[in-house]
């Protein structure tokens, strides 16, 4: 017998427990479906070859679904302890979810890069490199304003660059036409006019965070990391985006602004100012690690060369917290045997 869904609830260990699996999928420009944007490793599916329903249910999200319930997250074991990303996945819908590992209804959440278009080349990224328009060959937009959209709790756009693809504004079209109660978030690089246009797109719908990916403070490292931008417009974009969530908290519509740093071996060294930026401006701060690629990331320095940036990385966590260094010291700390 198929054991009762409060019984599952007891067996669940808060601390490595992910809802993720049991709410929401990322769609990545490649066609492939991941379970969320912490680990894109795991492939669910790929669309066109397989409809969103059938990869929703199927055999690899099903185990990914049946480690959690079992207490074992092995799949999932590297993101727990490095980012610690399930003790914010979804808390405030549990009490709404189903934790069974077939699922009756379509996801609550879906974390969506339709498409591959950037106005930059960063370093550390190559969703810029990914195709464009693979969703068109799929359920997604002929089947959403009915099985996909309506059901819809939250919504993230992540890119490319949201804010120079057309199909980022046929979404918030399409969703708020069926399901205005959504919410969403935007990741972007600010590299573009945070202009009227999409002042009034963004007036139709409830926005949870709009979140501006810098990496760095100084033009030089600026960059060097993300090829093709231009910090001070980018300042300008996070200076209209500030503006214009005081305008929405004046009528009760107000949302979160944060600011990211994905920290690598460009600029280890400039995270104290960046810290200490956000702080300054009571900015909401999130600090990311690069794991990948080796020409980037931190992790591929010898033990010797780690050293010291691990050193740098534990004084900051004394001056500004063990919680907001932990992304980026704990792997270090793991390559060390810290």
């Amino acid at each position: 017998m198929k054991p009762d869904v409060a019984m599952e609830r007891k067996k669940i260990d808060p601390d490595n427990f992910c809802y993720y699996p049991f709410m929401q999928l990322l769609l990545q420009p490649t066609g492939v479906v991941s379970p969320c944007c912490w680990n894109q490793e795991i492939t669910l599916g790929k669309v066109p070859e397989s409809d969103l329903s059938e990869i929703w249910n199927g055999p690899r999200i099903r185990e990914l679904r049946r480690e959690f319930l079992e207490g074992n997250p092995k799949m999932c074991e590297s993101q727990i302890r490095n980012i610690r990303c399930h003790l914010w996945s979804g808390r405030d819908y549990s009490h709404r979810l189903s934790l069974d590992e077939v699922q009756k209804g379509g996801p609550k959440r879906l974390d969506v890069r339709l498409n591959g278009k950037c106005n930059l080349q960063c370093v550390m990224c190559d969703v810029w490199k990914q195709p464009n328009g693979l969703y068109e060959q799929s359920d997604f937009w002929n089947k959403g304003p009915t099985e996909i959209f309506p059901s819809l709790l939250e919504l993230d756009v992540l890119g490319g660059e949201p804010f120079v693809q057309s199909d980022t504004f046929r979404l918030i079209d399409e969703v708020s036409a069926v399901n205005p109660g959504c919410t969403w978030a935007f990741v972007t690089n600010g590299n573009y006019k945070f202009s009227d246009p999409i002042v009034r797109r963004l007036d139709k719908i409830k926005i949870r965070w709009m979140q501006v990916s810098l990496d760095s403070l100084r033009e030089e490292t600026y960059r060097k990391i993300r090829l093709g931008g231009d910090l001070q417009k980018a300042i300008r974009t996070l200076d209209g985006i500030l503006a214009y969530q005081k305008e929405r908290e004046k009528i009760g519509r107000g949302f979160r602004v944060l600011i990211t740093m994905c920290v690598q071996k460009l600029n280890w060294a400039e995270v104290g100012e960046f810290v200490g930026y956000a702080k300054k401006c009571g900015i909401e701060l999130v600090l990311q690690f690069a794991f990948q690629p080796d020409t980037v990331s931190l992790l591929s320095l010898s033990n010797d060369e780690l050293v010291p940036v691990e050193k740098y990385f534990s004084s900051l966590s004394g001056e500004f917290g063990e919680q907001i260094l932990h992304a980026v010291l704990q792997p270090v700390r793991d390559r060390l045997g810290a």
